[in-house]
């Protein structure tokens, strides 16, 4: 039973990344659009400094990366797609990746999390999260590189010289 609802849980993954690529080829963008920084005042970007260090950010980093993938890491294994696992499950799979990584996370969890990242996560991750062999991130480092790259972006706002 548990194997027929773990299979059942990837597929679902896998038919909503694939319909949500279809969705995002069929929006008629502007080029100028397509290549468009967002953008972040000072302000938000000090407050988020003082907050990127924290159990909740990285929490919540995690969970927006299980639902809407990671773009910008250039990984040889690709682009995550986001939707992998229904996004109700994401936080607490979220934090059992905190849990590989040496973090407490801020908010309780059940034994599901393990399930759902060794039958999903792990493919590319591998069951102990250190990636497979560079191919894919490694979620145990002691500052995610996603996280790394965010707080390089937001001092080049804050100190801009």
């Amino acid at each position: 039973m548990t194997v027929v609802i773990i299979v059942a849980l990837v597929l679902y993954g896998v038919i909503e990344s694939l319909r949500k690529r279809a969705n995002e080829h069929s929006i008629h963008q502007s080029p100028s659009s397509l290549i468009s920084k967002p953008s972040i005042d000072r302000d938000k970007a000090r407050e988020e400094l003082r907050q990127i260090d924290t159990p909740e950010y990285l929490y919540h980093y995690i969970v927006n990366v299980i639902n809407h993938g990671s773009h910008t890491l250039g990984f040889p294994g690709g682009e995550m797609e986001g939707g992998y696992v229904p996004p109700e499950s994401a936080p607490e799979i979220a934090c059992y990746v905190m849990k590989l990584g040496g973090h407490r996370c801020p908010h309780s969890y059940s034994r599901d999390a393990q399930m759902y990242f060794s039958s999903v996560c792990a493919g590319c991750h591998g069951l102990d999260g250190k990636g497979l062999h560079g191919t894919y991130p490694d979620l145990t480092r002691p500052t995610l590189l996603g996280i790394e790259r965010r707080k390089i972006f937001l001092k080049g706002i804050v100190h801009p010289h």
